[in-house]
């Protein structure tokens, strides 16, 4: 035997913990965030609520005023972030209120599992393939199970079935683990693939459901041991695994991700941005900063510049370490805090001016069609960022109405809407038939299937072009 050294090249990718830190940070509802915030408080020394010195114009910290001469002093003219914006705003449209709408109004319902899906698979998929997802996600049932063929979703989609197969081997890999799956054997499959991925799996129990889910059935342990070659109590064991382990319904396993247990319990949900029409435009509030002003303890600030500028002679190696550690820490803490207050601030400004029709009218019929891709081109941000920022929030609009951020982006809500009003405006003596709406939506670049017209109408009551006939 002879053993060598030699020096090896490797190109390997690692996620930066800042990069990690920001985007967890971004992804945080209102309530979260104040739970963070609370916790962060807790656990860093460096970083505390300084007693509040308030505004005698506002009755905001001085260090929160715009107005005040103290933060004038310290922050230049292009770090101030103004919440207010003009717009133009149509005649008809003149607002005239002596009230200032200025509370947070309640909004009776849940993330469903299908909004949940809807926005993992936007924030994973080209947006060519989103209407092959969305009808995917459309056909999977509460229990979590998709509810129709490959052969069926191609056939509707106007796609290969590898295409077809491809797009739901993505939504397979979305939580809660199992969802989208056809069969018990194939849900089992996913979730010990997502568990053996996490170092949780059991080898003997992903071979009994990958080769020998009819012996399991039957209860011939003894066969699956002597072809696994392991002793029958480690095959009765990986069997006690898959019932204890694993959840046959992942559907009803779902919780609504970023969303309290209380909120829940109570079917409440609190919007995290918040915009009003004022006479200057509209005025965006991001909520949950209102209760923290946070900063580095002045104690821990000094001890940092006296380590950065040489003078650490005082200090232990302990010593140095926890100040820089917590103080960078707190830094960057703050930092990532104010960077999710503009991109939630910015993509609202964006949905607003864009969705201007409808937010003036409360019309469905003036919703425009808007995905994420383009509105992060506008911006000049990446998908991913505006997906993270508005899954599982939601922004409480002038007239008071509370909406998810995924209604602005989905495209079956104007479709609807458009099947809506060609119904309303047909001959009722020779109705449209659901091919026929279809040619129209296509003409109009909708490419939709007669299927999906169906499903469509069906949702909204609506009868067939027969059942309509007078």
């Amino acid at each position: 035997m002879q053993l060598e050294q030699g020096l090896k090249q490797t190109l390997s990718q690692k996620i930066d913990p800042k990069l990690i830190m920001a985007n967890s940070i971004l992804q945080l509802t209102s309530m979260e965030l104040q739970q963070a915030i609370e916790q962060e408080l807790a656990e860093n020394p460096a970083l505390e609520v300084p007693e509040e010195d308030l505004c005698d114009n506002c009755e905001q910290p001085k260090t929160l005023c715009i107005d005040c001469p103290f933060r004038k002093q310290l922050v230049s003219a292009d770090d101030v972030d103004l919440s207010i914006y003009e717009l133009e705003q149509p005649a008809e449209f003149a607002y005239d209120s002596d009230e200032e709408t200025d509370f947070i109004s309640n909004i009776g319902e849940q993330v469903t599992l299908r909004e949940h899906l809807n926005s993992m698979m936007r924030a994973s998929l080209p947006e060519d393939k989103w209407p092959i997802g969305e009808y995917i996600i459309a056909n999977i049932g509460e229990s979590g199970y998709l509810e129709c063929s490959v052969e069926e979703i191609a056939l509707e989609c106007d796609s290969s079935v590898e295409e077809a197969e491809a797009v739901l081997s993505v939504i397979q890999t979305f939580d809660p683990p199992g969802v989208g799956a056809r069969n018990l054997q194939e849900c089992l499959r996913i979730q010990l693939a997502r568990l053996s991925e996490e170092d949780r799996g059991n080898h003997v129990a992903s071979a009994i459901v990958d080769h020998f889910w009819q012996d399991m059935l039957t209860g011939r342990t003894g066969r699956i041991a002597r072809r696994l070659k392991v002793p029958v109590q480690q095959v009765l064991e990986a069997i006690d695994f898959i019932r204890k382990q694993l959840n046959p319904y992942p559907g009803n396993a779902f919780r609504s991700p970023f969303t309290s247990d209380s909120a829940r319990q109570s079917g409440t949900i609190k919007p995290d941005v918040i915009v009003r029409k004022t006479e200057a435009g509209y005025e965006i509030e991001v909520v949950g900063y209102e209760q923290y002003f946070l900063r580095i303890s002045p104690k821990y600030r000094a001890m940092y510049e006296e380590l950065k500028n040489g003078r650490a002679n005082g200090y232990s190696k302990e010593d140095r370490k926890h100040v820089t550690e917590f103080v960078e820490r707190a830094e960057l803490f703050i930092k990532y805090i104010n960077e999710r207050r503009r991109t939630l601030r910015q993509i609202t400004k964006a949905i607003v001016e864009y969705q201007q029709g409808y937010i003036e009218t409360g019309s469905r019929a003036f919703l425009r069609p808007l995905t994420r891709t383009k509105l992060a081109k506008y911006l000049g941000i990446h998908e991913s960022t505006v997906s993270r920022a508005t899954v599982g929030k939601y922004v409480q609009l002038p007239s008071e109405e509370v909406v998810s951020f995924d209604f602005f982006f989905d495209s079956s809500t104007s479709v609807k809407d458009m099947i809506i009003e060609l119904i309303k405006s047909e001959d009722p003596s020779n109705p449209l038939s659901d091919q026929q709406i279809a040619d129209i939506l296509r003409k109009r670049g909708f490419n939709i299937a007669r299927r999906t017209v169906v499903k469509y109408r069906e949702a909204e009551k609506i009868l067939s072009s027969r059942q309509r006939r007078l």
